[in-house]
């Protein structure tokens, strides 16, 4: 409560009258430079994703610890700093990434970027159950601008290989609920099934399909059974970040995902 107030009192307009302070534009240029190159991210559900020892792992888990540096900014958001496009935007295609087997949004970092911005996660999207004789990519994406923004398709109506599903990639907004099967009429009347699913797609409400909180903290469900996700209070302090480096250490708590199961089994220990 003491800090509380300490820090209030200062938010006092001390000093806004003054005559505004020119930085040295070479150095403002410079750094402009060195952060233009950033990914930013944030925690879906922060009670369960501590943002400290995201910083600390992920440069570490990519391969490239002192190469890129990591920092814990407002708003409980993080930011990698990469120093080259190439490297950022490999990172970025190897996503979307996880954390303790929860989403993460993370994206490429700009001047003009509002805190509503940093809402989408892209997703992979297999949609499986088109007829054969609907299969076309004006029918795909039509089918794929129900679910959100569509980024590409993927999908070649030349290829011999066998057509099992067929691809999309959505820029999918966590406020929205995932969906996993949805009735179709391409012929008016007469409803077909498709199911889809997302790759890499990690921690999800069961109950509600948002990323956004667990099973056990969905408010669809009876009073009785609501629980929260986890204690009160901040989840990023000292405290945490130490607990958290500790079951990092053993192998058995919190971890980032990898797409490939040898990367799994070297990440569970």
């Amino acid at each position: 409560m003491a800090d509380n107030l300490r820090r209030a009192i200062q938010d006092i307009n001390l000093g806004v009258d003054d005559e505004p302070i020119l930085l040295p534009v070479e150095a403002c240029q410079a750094a402009a430079r060195v952060n233009q190159y950033s990914l930013i991210g944030r925690a879906l559900i922060p009670r369960k994703q501590n943002i400290r020892t995201i910083v600390a792992t992920f440069p570490r888990l990519w391969g490239l610890s002192g190469i890129i540096s990591g920092r814990v900014v407002e708003r409980r958001r993080f930011q990698f700093v990469f120093p080259s496009e190439e490297l950022m935007q490999s990172i970025l295609n190897r996503g979307p990434w996880a954390f303790n087997d929860r989403m993460l949004i993370i994206q490429r970092w700009t001047p003009d970027q509002t805190e509503m911005d940093l809402n989408c996660i892209p997703f992979w999207v297999q949609i499986r159950g088109i007829p054969l004789q609907f299969l076309s990519t004006t029918v795909i994406r039509h089918i794929a601008d129900r679910l959100g923004h569509v980024i590409a398709v993927d999908f070649n109506p030349e290829a011999a290989a066998a057509v099992e599903f067929v691809r999309v990639k959505i820029n999918w907004n966590v406020d929205s609920p995932l969906k996993f099967q949805k009735n179709f009429q391409f012929t008016p009347g007469v409803n077909t099934l498709l199911r889809f699913q997302y790759e890499r797609l990690r921690g999800f409400c069961d109950i509600c399909g948002l990323l956004t909180h667990d099973s056990g903290a969905c408010v669809l469900q009876a009073p009785n059974e609501n629980a929260p996700d986890g204690p009160p209070g901040d989840d990023n302090n000292d405290d945490d970040m130490n607990e958290d480096f500790q079951e990092n250490a053993h192998g058995d708590q919190e971890q980032p995902h990898e797409d490939n199961e040898a990367n799994d089994v070297a990440m569970d220990g």
